[in-house]
């Protein structure tokens, strides 16, 4: 099976397929990690925009009366598992279908105006209409687009940067194998930057080819370089995500990549990283594009495209702030920056501990002078629900961490925030590592009979005997229940071990973060420790401060299986929230 359009990637989240072609797509998903990718940027989007239009819960009686007037149409959801260490394998019980209503979960974006429900989400591609361009003329200097395809982005600062004049027209294109690979639009500005490409046969019409060697971990040769006017090539530097290991970097991966239903791929990648300070950035970049497969075809594309920033430059204003202020739990942060782009807001932030090396993590808000919320940060280790994040963008991959001598600097990106706002830094909650002790011992037999509970300064952990959901409706030919690692023909090998059952609920001070198999340890009665371990977390549920999450626990290589498995954990996060501090960031208009 060739790799799947978004067409059919979004009709299987609404579970519009046939069971035949259900079984179809994900067993090739059961093997594809540039669809399983693609799933997974299209279930973030439906996410991000449900945060982005709910900033206020409506009324448990308006949510009953707007859900009883919707078709009960089952979402499906990816859960990713729990990050861990060298493991990307896709685990068919890793998608399960959800029949949640609620506005967050479905991510339907409905807004209620007249007495109508519209979906502006799933409108925009339904009846977005793009224009088809000639393409086999060579690079023209970048023109202004009256009507440009970047206004129809699913992300809404491009989308705004692009109504806003800020999308210029680029004919580019190389035709090579029957196969013409064209580049249509560009916006950039010192923040980001998005391309607009479009694949066609000789005949004109457009393929279905999703690039997979674009992501493909094993192809170390760069797609994409960024290049000043003088021809040298940009180097960008190196984030670092804080709780994963360091692996060998794909110098592909940083370019993100959205397919509509008219067959045109949207490039997205950021910019700030090539650039310590925005001033030095050159009136002029070029991209160029050296591509030698397209799906299965073997060729040569290359295409090299001007991008002029003179006029994002113009329009982008830095604020410096410096203002700091050291938390009593001994977490040092310094606001330093804020920049506003045409498509982007970004904060700087510097961070560092004065009292030990324990883990600390924050959030934080910026608020109008009425106090509403303009945009939230909160830590990328908090559980869906929990998360305070407003209006960030979260399809950028640069928004992580560049280490310093001292300590860390954090770089945090939103959409668009009109500059005529008087906007204000408030700080929220501080996370801090600390000790904890607890420990189940976990009689493998005793397992097989009931459920076994243990308790940690509140946090309750009940452990039970894996089984098979008798709810889940996926169910692939071929796939029992288990763990499958696969072969890089596609081919899956049922990997040998035991599946244990947990659910989590937490007490009122525990951080609600996807950080137990970071703390968790797993014995046997022997002394024995068992290292081969994949987390993964299946339903997680947030109300009134506590969070609430199941899932299970693989241990590979456990053969002769023990009497006991015993868990402990010497660490846990706890939240300290609503910290005093705020800075104002800007006076406003």
């Amino acid at each position: 099976m060739k790799c799947l359009t978004q067409d059919q990637l979004i009709a299987y989240t609404e579970d519009r397929l046939s069971a035949v072609n259900t079984q179809k797509l994900e067993s090739h998903l059961d093997h594809c990690t540039f669809c399983q990718k693609q799933l997974e940027q299209w279930v973030d989007y439906m996410q991000e925009t449900a945060d982005a239009y709910w900033e206020n819960p409506l009324s448990e009686d308006l949510d009953r009366k707007i859900i009883g007037t919707l078709s009960p149409y089952p979402v499906r959801v990816l859960n990713r598992v729990t990050t861990i260490p060298n493991t990307s394998l896709w685990k068919k019980r890793s998608i399960t279908i959800m029949k949640r209503m609620t506005f967050a979960a479905a991510a339907l974006t409905i807004v209620v105006s007249s007495g109508m429900l519209i979906s502006p989400t799933f409108a925009s591609y339904v009846n977005a209409a793009f224009t088809s361009e000639p393409i086999d003329k060579k690079a023209d200097p970048a023109a202004s687009v009256n009507n440009p395809i970047l206004q129809k982005h699913i992300d809404p600062g491009i989308k705004q940067a692009a109504q806003n004049g800020f999308a210029k027209k680029v004919l580019a294109s190389a035709t090579d194998q029957g196969v013409t690979f064209t580049i249509k639009e560009v916006m950039a500005d010192p923040l980001r930057i998005s391309m607009v490409a479009s694949l066609t046969d000789q005949n004109g019409k457009p393929l279905d080819i999703f690039w997979q060697n674009m992501f493909d971990s094993s192809d170390q040769d760069p797609i994409f370089t960024i290049r000043d006017k003088q021809g040298n090539i940009l180097q960008p530097a190196r984030p670092i995500d804080s709780g994963k290991e360091e692996t060998a970097h794909n110098p592909n991966e940083d370019w993100d990549s959205i397919r509509n239903t008219d067959g045109f791929l949207f490039l997205n990648r950021e910019l700030r990283s090539y650039f310590d300070d925005l001033t030095k950035i050159p009136d002029e970049l070029v991209v160029e594009f050296d591509v030698k497969k397209m799906g299965d075809t073997k060729g040569s594309w290359k295409v090299s495209v001007p991008v002029d920033m003179k006029k994002a430059k113009t329009a982008t204003k830095t604020y410096d702030i410096n203002k700091s202020y050291t938390t009593p739990q001994g977490l040092k942060l310094d606001v330093k920056q804020v920049t506003f782009a045409p498509s982007a807001v970004e904060m700087i932030i510097d961070r560092s501990n004065t009292e030990g090396n324990a883990k600390k993590d924050y959030s934080y808000e910026l608020i109008n002078d009425k106090g509403a919320i303009l945009g939230a940060w909160d830590s990328k280790n908090m559980l869906g629900r929990a998360s305070k994040q407003n209006n960030v963008i979260n399809r950028l991959k640069w928004r992580n961490t560049l280490q310093m001598e001292n300590g860390a600097r954090d770089y945090h990106y939103f959409q668009p925030i009109d500059q005529s706002n008087t906007i204000t830094f408030k700080l929220g909650s501080v996370y801090t590592e600390e000790a904890a002790a607890f420990r189940a011992v976990l009689d493998l037999a005793r397992l097989e009979k009931e459920a076994i509970t243990e308790e940690d300064q509140g946090d309750l952990f009940t452990f039970k005997k894996f089984v098979k959901d008798p709810n889940r409706v996926v169910d692939v030919p071929g796939f029992d229940d288990g763990v499958y690692s696969f072969k890089p023909d596609g081919t899956p090998i049922k990997l040998e071990g035991y599946q244990l059952a947990f659910k989590g609920e937490l007490g009122e001070n525990t951080a609600p973060m996807a950080m137990v198999s970071y703390y968790w340890s797993v014995t046997d009665e022997k002394g024995k420790k068992y290292d081969d371990i994949q987390y993964f977390i299946d339903r997680t549920d947030y109300q009134n401060g506590r969070a609430t999450f199941e899932g299970s626990l693989f241990v590979q290589n456990i053969e002769p299986l023990p009497k006991q498995l015993i868990i402990t954990a010497s660490k846990r996060m706890v939240e300290h929230r609503n910290i005093d501090w705020e800075v104002p960031i800007l006076r406003g208009k």
